[in-house]
């Protein structure tokens, strides 16, 4: 009895044995199935949360393209340098070195292409139907959006495409940049990723379009799939999670977490581990345990492989983390509870210079800014206490020696222990371009706010649901309120004045009913009682539904200026009462003037400042005929002859720009058809504040002047010829004179002394004399022959000649003379050359007597004056009226040899030129003989 007790006791202990073990086994089988299932899934969270990160980080930096180029261009189209080339060369700059972006192009608000990245771009070419256009024609709203999958036009490749508006300061958008991005390089990026054979990526647009899969499938990219259960069923519910599901592509089943990008919801990260691999350590361990079922050892012994496996299991899942983690453009690191760095990526090394062991610890923190640091480990301490994630921004030394500015960003992942210990996974992102990129934007905030305060604008908004009013600082600051305050609406309403009130509140009401835009002028009320005008701008702000939530806008101070305009209308009052008692007297002072017009002798009219006349006088129409309101306005211009009118009107435009007198002479038509020549003049009546009213002016008939003119011109070049006549007329006569003369003296040279030589002497002297005469009267008559030619002529260079060549001549004279620079005018060089001659030789000839000769050659550019003068023997002023006359001498030829023809010559070339002539002297005190010359 005792024996089969034992075997039954053995078989019970057997059997309770094995069905302890059994039940032990199958415990640890479910345990480890579920166990391997929740790693491989929290696996592939990790790696969705990773590549959500990297796809955001990826946008990001797009997105800051984007913004750095718009500035750029808009830096370029206000400076005026903008054009297709200019913005090539911004685009392709911002593309360099970017390996995600394919191409940058810009388009105006219709949606065609204005500027292209690409040489061969397309562009005027219209894109208005492509969805990166229709999403701003639909959301006017939108700043940076990314569009569904797309064909290139050009390439034929998918793109993706993102794009920003660049908006005109009303908000309504001006141009819109748009940037490709190939899903190749999300391909790219995700293929040293493990995820086993079965294993696979995916980035999908919130539409269902598959945008980029890993591995990649042609015919699957840019298909819409909205029936996705991860569409259909998940998202719906929760923005990221983890599933199981049979695959409708290629039906392997799979373990899937999802994720919707936080910062660009319209985009959703998939990751799937296959379920099979992720299952197939644990059915090596079940089929293993089911062998050695019979044996308590062997059960051991499988436990103890399994769990060696499952340590090379998670060895593997560490490895593809730190594969994952090596290829990511970021630093990424591992550190424990207590913050000690475990793990750094190689991308450390590349962005420090320095080796990974030297980051473990907390060996990192000697890379980070002195100034940083101590604000960094406090921060840390305060994160590693509370659990909670962590984002720092800090300035890290680069391996070049610089600091450039990282986002460290870290979250707390359970170990999965029993005790709860966690470890801190992160990433460092290099954004020193978005830190400097917004510290730009503050400078402009800046630069707007000090704008604002120094024109006295400030900006508010209106919520309509909670009737809260925000106001900026300098809003504030004008209503006498707290700079931070958010006052009620019913509270500012109640500072409006009554005289106000009722037109403010019809705007307001326009705004929130009917979506109308305001810009009105109120007097307020504030706290302090202090009155005050503001001009208030607003403008309605919309919800999705098309529902006005709120009013927006900005009010400047004004009361300065209402102030100054009740002033200015309170002088005007005043001003008008004095103009009103002027009326009368500039009433009769007008008919004065009209009265003294019409009986003067001379053509009096009134021009207003456009040139249209407005009063002619008696003697006008007794010019040309007719009688008032004949030739008022522009009808006056018939009556010129057509000749002169483009003249007369060049004048004109020049007199009125100028305020200049209104001068010229034209031909005006009579009434019995011929044309009087006329010179007119006007001058501007000014007002008190010295604008133009209207012109004066007369005309003088001067035809029967010029008629005179004509005459004298041509007597003159008769008397002139006549005179060039008669000289080479008698030059024949006088030289037989002169040779018989020569001839007699060699026949009385042997007689003796008789009174036959004296008398031949004297003949000798008079013909030499009118040998001189006739000379000069050739000289007078070749200045008024020469034609005139105006060009610069150097008076000084001319005198200082003409002087050094009469003292080579007298080198024995005692002189001083002196030549002013400067001395350079507009006129003909020949007859200039015969006044500095005959003048200069004067002086030299005059001074003579006098121990030391002093001549002086100077004069004025500005008033066209020039002077020779000499301090010799002078003469009388009483006989100045013969001083330039023909053949006049003041002084006798036994004193001092001369023809007198010099200075006749000297007042005939200045004459001729439009100049005059004359000078000043008194009896041994020296001349000084002025000319003028017009102006070049």
């Amino acid at each position: 009895m005792l024996a089969m007790r034992r075997p039954l006791r053995d078989a019970g202990a057997l059997l309770a044995i094995a069905v302890l073990t059994g039940a032990l086994l199958l415990f640890a089988l479910l345990y480890q199935r579920e166990a391997a299932l929740r790693s491989g899934e929290e696996l592939t969270d990790s790696l969705s949360r990773v590549i959500a990160e990297q796809t955001s980080r990826t946008l990001q930096s797009a997105d800051q393209t984007l913004r750095l180029a718009s500035a750029n261009l808009e830096g370029l189209r206000r400076a005026g340098k903008l054009d297709e080339a200019s913005a090539r060369e911004v685009l392709r700059q911002e593309l360099a070195g970017l390996q995600f972006l394919r191409a940058l192009w810009v388009l105006d608000a219709q949606g065609r292409v204005l500027y292209n990245s690409d040489a061969d771009g397309q562009i005027g070419e219209s894109m208005a139907e492509r969805p990166y256009y229709e999403v701003y024609r639909e959301r006017p709203a939108t700043d940076f959006s990314i569009g569904p999958a797309l064909r290139s036009r050009v390439r034929g490749t998918w793109m993706v495409s993102v794009s920003r508006p660049i908006r005109n300061r009303d908000g309504s958008i001006r141009q819109i940049v748009v940037g490709s991005l190939e899903p190749p390089y999300f391909e790219h990026l995700w293929r040293g990723i493990d995820l086993g054979a079965n294993g696979a990526i995916a980035l999908y647009h919130r539409s269902g379009q598959l945008l980029a899969r890993s591995p990649p499938d042609p015919k699957l990219t840019g298909q819409y799939l909205p029936n996705l259960s991860v569409f259909s069923e998940h998202l719906p519910r929760s923005p990221q999670g983890t599933f199981i599901r049979e695959s409708t592509f290629d039906g392997v089943r799979r373990v899937v977490a999802y994720r919707q990008l936080p910062a660009y919801p319209d985009l959703v990260v998939v990751v799937g581990s296959g379920y099979g691999e992720m299952l197939t350590p644990w059915r090596r361990f079940a089929a293993l345990t089911s062998l050695v079922w019979a044996a308590a050892m062997l059960i051991a012994i499988a436990l103890t492989v399994q769990l060696r496996r499952q340590a090379r299991s998670r060895e593997r899942t560490e490895q593809r983390f730190q594969q994952l983690a090596q290829a990511m453009p970021q630093v990424v690191f591992i550190a424990d509870a207590r913050g000690s760095v475990r793990f750094v990526s190689r991308r450390w090394t590349e962005v420090t210079g320095r080796g990974t062991e030297a980051a473990l610890g907390s060996g990192w923190q000697q890379a980070v800014h002195p100034e940083d640091r101590e604000v960094m480990v406090q921060r840390l301490a305060e994160m590693l206490k509370t659990r909670q994630e962590l984002q720092i921004q800090h300035r890290l030394c680069y391996a070049d020696g610089s600091y450039r500015w990282q986002l460290l960003r870290a979250v707390p992942v359970q170990d999965g222990a029993d005790d709860g210990s966690i470890s801190w996974f992160g990433t460092a992102t290099d954004i020193d371009a978005l830190q400097q990129a917004q510290q730009q934007l503050q400078g402009q905030a800046e630069q707007l706010r000090v704008a604002g305060r120094l024109t006295r604008i400030g900006s508010w908004r209106a919520d309509l649901l909670t009737q809260r009013v925000t106001l900026s600082e300098e809003a504030a600051t004008i209503l006498d309120l707290p700079p931070d305050s958010e006052p009620a609406l019913p509270e500012l309403i109640a500072m409006i004045a009554p005289e106000s009130l009722e037109a403010t509140l019809a705007a307001i009401r326009g705004t929130a009913e009917e979506g109308a835009a305001f810009d009105i002028e109120t007097e307020l009320v504030t706290h302090t009682a202090r009155h005050v005008w503001v001009r208030s701008v607003g403008e309605p702000v919309w919800d999705a539904h098309g529902k006005v939530v709120a009013i927006q806008g900005a009010h400047q101070d004004i009361t300065l200026r209402v102030l100054m305009m009740a002033e200015i209308r309170r002088l005007n009052a005043s001003l008008e009462e004095r103009i009103a008692q002027r009326t009368g007297e500039l009433a009769r002072q007008e008919a004065l003037f009209r009265t003294l017009a019409e009986q003067a002798p001379l053509p009096f009219w009134t021009v207003d400042p456009r040139g249209c006349v407005t009063f002619l006088s008696r003697a006008w129409y007794e010019l040309a005929g007719g009688a008032p309101p004949d030739w008022l306005g522009h009808d006056w211009i018939k009556l010129i002859h057509p000749d002169d009118v483009v003249a007369m009107q060049q004048n004109w435009v020049r007199s009125a720009a100028s305020g200049e007198p209104y001068v010229g002479t034209r031909r005006i038509r009579a009434r019995d058809g011929s044309y009087h020549t006329t010179t007119y003049r006007a001058l501007p009546v000014r007002d008190a504040d010295g604008a133009n009213v209207f012109w004066v002016g007369v005309d003088t008939d001067i035809t029967d002047l010029m008629a005179n003119e004509a005459a004298l011109r041509l007597a003159n070049k008769q008397l002139e010829s006549f005179s060039y006549s008669v000289s080479h007329d008698l030059q024949s006569p006088l030289q037989r004179v002169a040779s018989y003369g020569r001839l007699l003296e060699q026949e009385l040279e042997p007689l003796p002394a008789a009174r036959a030589q004296h008398y031949l002497a004297r003949i000798q002297a008079n013909a030499d004399t009118m040998a001189e005469l006739i000379e000069g009267l050739l000289a007078l008559a070749r200045v008024s022959e020469v034609e005139i030619i105006c060009a610069p002529v150097n008076l000084g260079e001319l005198a200082s000649e003409i002087l050094q060549g009469l003292q080579a001549q007298e080198p024995a004279r005692r002189m001083h003379w002196q030549v002013e620079s400067g001395l350079a005018v507009m006129g003909d060089a020949r007859l200039m050359r015969s006044v500095m001659e005959n003048l200069i030789g004067n002086a030299w000839k005059f001074t003579r007597d006098v121990p030391v000769a002093e001549i002086v050659v100077g004069g004025s550019r500005e008033r066209g004056e020039y002077y020779v003068r000499d301090n010799g023997v002078g003469f009388d002023m009483a006989y100045a009226d013969r001083l330039f006359g023909t053949f006049q001498r003041l002084h006798g030829a036994d004193e001092f040899p001369g023809t007198g023809i010099g200075l006749a010559t000297v007042a005939r070339a200045i004459t001729r030129q439009g100049g005059r002539v004359w000078a000043h002297s008194a009896p041994g005190s020296g001349a000084t003989f002025y000319f003028t010359l017009p102006p070049g």
